[in-house]
């Protein structure tokens, strides 16, 4: 994994356009793999994730 490209929440959901609130309920319900930092931190997303999160979501049938 490339470290460099870790994202945090709002770095995310900034690139989904969508709320950090549906973000952490999409990595809660395992749809975006991601870790959670510390007892207290936020997630930290692989931006590998983002990607493979938009293209199983808009692929065309």
């Amino acid at each position: 994994m490339d470290y460099k490209k870790l994202l945090l929440t709002k770095e995310a959901a900034d690139i989904l356009r969508i709320s950090e609130e549906y973000l952490r309920s999409l990595i809660r319900n395992k749809k975006i793999a991601a870790y959670k930092e510390g007892r207290r931190g936020g997630y930290r997303i692989p931006s590998q994730e983002i990607d493979n999160y938009i293209r199983r979501r808009y692929r065309p049938e």
